[in-house]
C-alpha cells in the first residue's frame, strides 16, 4: 500500500468552552473536594443576594423620601417625567398615523380609476381619528325623524305618508349635509343612509300605490311640489383650455356610478363635454365615454407665421375656429338646445359673454333660447379673445335653417351696428353660472370640476383658512379675496369659486332621480 506524507490533523477543544465553565472548572483544580465547591458556591449566592436587597431598600428609602407629601417638588417631578414618557409615547403613534394617512391621500389624489379611489378612501377610514358624526349633524333629529317616517309606514296609509313627505323633507335635514361628514369618506354615517333609504320607500310607495282616494293627478302634483322644495342637482364644467380634459373623469365617473344629475351647465371647454353628455340618451352615453374615446381634434395648427400674422391684424385672432365647428357638428349635429332635451331629458346650459359693453353675459338653454343650435353655443363660449375670433350665435327657423340668432328684419342706418352681435368665451364673466341656474331651474347644490390653474391656489388658501381659522373667517376670507384693482372678470370668476359650499352629492342626487324618474312615469301613464 502506498503511504501519503500529507495527513490531515483536525483540532478539537479540550476542557469547557465558555467562560463560566472554565470558572468553575479552576475552581474545582485548587478545591479539595466536591463539597468544597457547593459550599463556596453557596456562600458567594448568599452574598448577592445580600447585595441586592440592600440596593433594593436603599433604593426603596430614596423613593420614598422623594414622594414625601412635604417634598411636593419631587413628586411633581415624577408625574412630568411620567407625562413625557407617556407623551413621546403617543406621539410616535401619532406620527405613524399621519404618516399612514398622508400616504393613502396621496394614492387618493394620484388615482386613475374611481375603485382605486375607493380603496384607498376605506384605508383612510380605517386609519384616520374623526371626531364624532354626532358632532357634526343632529343626530337626535333625524333619528326621530327616521322612526317617525317608519312608524307611518307601518301604521298610516297612503294619505298619512303623503302628509307627512310633504310636510317636512328638507335636503339639509338636521345639517347633515355637512361636508365634513362626506369629504375624503366613501360611505357616509349609516344613520343618514337609513334615513335616506327610508324616504326613497316611501317615494316608491307613493308611485306604486293605486287607490281611488289619491288620484294619479294628485300623486304627480305631489311628485312635482316634492321635488321643488328638495331642490336640483347640477353639475358645472369650467373652463381651462387644455386641462379641461380632466372633466372627462368626472363625467365618467358620474355616469358609471349612475349619478350623472340631470342639470349641467359649462364654459369654455367644459361647454363641449356637457354638450356631449347632454344630446345623447343614456345607453349612447355609456357607449360613448367607454374606452377607446372617438378622437377628438378641435383645432388646427397655427399655419405659417405670415397667415397667422394677417389673421391677427384683420380678425384679432390667432387660431381658426372652422375645425372646431366642423368637429362639434359631427359629433352632436344640429341639434338646439330644446330638441337636445327632448331626446335626453337633460337640461344643458352654455355660458356667454358680449363683446358689447353694456351687455351682461347669459346662460344658453332650452328655456332662454330654445331655438339656437348648440354647436354655435359651444363655438362661441370657447372663442376667448385673441386666440379665437368672437362668433354670432345661430338659430333655426320655423323652417328648420340656420339663421343667425339676433338677425333685425329692418334696421335704420343708425342701428346698423346691433345688426350682428358677436359672443365670446364665457369664463370671462361667468365661468360657474351658479346663479342662474339657481333661478330658472331651481338648483341648490352644485357639483363643482373647476380646472383653471389661476383658481386652485386661491382655493387651497381658502382650505388653509378654514382648517386654521374657523369658518368664520373663511367667510371673511371670501368677502375679502375680491380686492380692488382687480380686473371684473377675474373679481367674478373668484367671487363664483369662493362661494360655492360642496355637500352630500351621492344622498341628494339619488333621491332627486327618484323623484324625477316617479315624474316622467306618472306623466307618461297620465298621457
Amino acid at each position: 500500500m502506498e503511504s501519503s506524507d500529507d495527513v490531515g490533523v483536525n483540532l478539537f477543544a479540550i476542557g469547557p468552552s465558555t467562560m463560566l465553565g472554565r470558572a468553575l472548572a479552576f475552581r474545582i483544580l485548587f478545591c479539595k473536594s466536591s463539597v468544597e465547591v457547593v459550599q463556596a458556591l453557596c456562600s458567594k449566592t448568599a452574598w448577592y443576594l445580600r447585595r441586592a436587597k440592600w440596593s433594593a431598600q436603599v433604593l426603596m428609602r430614596w423613593v420614598m423620601s422623594l414622594i414625601y407629601p412635604r417634598r411636593p417638588v419631587a413628586l411633581l417631578l415624577l408625574l412630568a417625567i411620567g407625562f413625557l414618557l407617556k407623551r413621546a409615547r403617543s406621539s410616535s403613534a401619532k406620527a405613524e398615523q399621519a404618516f399612514t394617512r398622508k400616504f393613502w391621500k396621496s394614492v387618493m389624489k394620484s388615482a386613475p380609476t374611481y375603485d382605486e379611489w375607493a380603496h384607498a378612501a376605506s384605508m383612510m377610514e380605517k386609519e384616520s381619528s374623526r371626531r364624532k358624526d354626532s358632532d357634526l349633524y343632529d343626530e337626535e333629529l333625524v333619528k326621530a325623524k327616521l322612526k317617525e317616517l317608519q312608524s307611518r309606514r307601518l301604521e298610516g296609509g297612503i294619505e298619512d305618508i303623503l302628509f307627512c313627505i310633504r310636510a317636512d323633507l328638507v335636503r339639509n335635514l338636521g345639517n347633515m349635509c355637512n361636508p365634513e361628514l362626506h369629504k375624503g369618506r366613501l360611505q357616509v354615517p349609516p344613520l343618514i343612509q337609513d334615513y335616506i333609504n327610508e324616504v326613497r320607500f316611501h317615494l316608491r310607495a307613493v308611485y306604486e300605490t293605486e287607490t281611488e282616494e289619491v288620484s294619479l293627478d294628485e300623486r304627480i302634483a305631489f311628485i312635482r311640489e316634492t321635488r321643488h322644495a328638495f331642490g336640483r342637482t347640477a353639475l358645472l364644467l369650467s373652463g381651462g383650455a387644455a386641462l379641461g380634459s380632466f372633466h372627462l373623469g368626472v363625467l365618467r365617473t358620474l355616469i358609471e356610478q349612475r349619478l350623472l344629475p340631470r342639470v349641467m351647465a359649462g364654459a369654455s371647454v367644459g361647454s363641449i363635454l356637457c354638450s356631449f353628455a347632454a344630446t345623447r340618451t343614456w345607453p349612447e352615453l355609456q357607449i360613448f365615454f367607454e374606452d377607446p374615446i372617438p378622437p377628438m381634434y378641435f383645432f388646427d395648427t397655427m399655419g405659417s407665421i405670415f397667415a397667422t400674422a394677417h389673421r391677427l391684424f384683420t380678425r384679432g385672432a390667432v387660431h381658426e375656429i372652422g375645425a372646431l365647428q366642423r368637429m362639434m357638428r359631427q359629433l352632436i349635429g344640429d341639434l338646439t338646445f330644446q330638441e337636445a332635451y327632448d331626446l335626453s331629458g337633460r337640461v344643458l346650459g352654455v355660458s356667454v359673454c358680449s363683446s358689447r359693453r353694456h351687455e351682461p353675459p347669459r346662460l344658453l338653454n332650452y328655456l332662454t333660447s330654445p331655438h339656437v343650435v348648440i354647436w354655435s353655443a359651444v363655438t362661441a363660449s370657447c372663442a376667448f379673445p385673441g386666440l379665437f375670433e368672437a362668433q354670432e350665435l345661430m338659430a333655426k327657423n320655423r323652417q328648420g335653417q340656420l339663421v343667425p340668432y339676433h338677425s333685425l328684419a329692418q334696421v335704420g342706418p343708425e342701428e346698423a351696428s346691433i345688426k350682428n352681435r358677436p359672443w365670446r368665451d364665457g369664463s370671462l364673466e361667468s365661468d360657474l353660472p351658479m346663479l342662474e341656474l339657481k333661478e330658472l331651474f331651481n338648483v341648490n347644490h352644485f357639483i363643482v370640476s373647476q380646472a383653471n390653474p389661476h383658481i386652485a391656489p386661491l382655493l387651497r388658501l381658502k382650505e388653509l383658512v378654514r382648517a386654521y381659522g374657523g369658518h368664520f373667517a373663511a367667510k371673511v376670507g371670501d368677502q375679502t379675496t375680491s380686492f380692488p384693482g382687480v380686473i371684473d372678470c377675474v373679481r367674478r370668476s373668484i367671487a363664483d369659486h369662493f362661494s360655492y359650499h360642496a355637500t352630500c352629492f351621492e344622498l341628494s342626487s339619488r333621491l332627486l332621480n327618484c323623484l324625477l324618474n316617479m315624474l316622467w312615469a306618472m306623466t307618461f301613464q297620465l298621457a
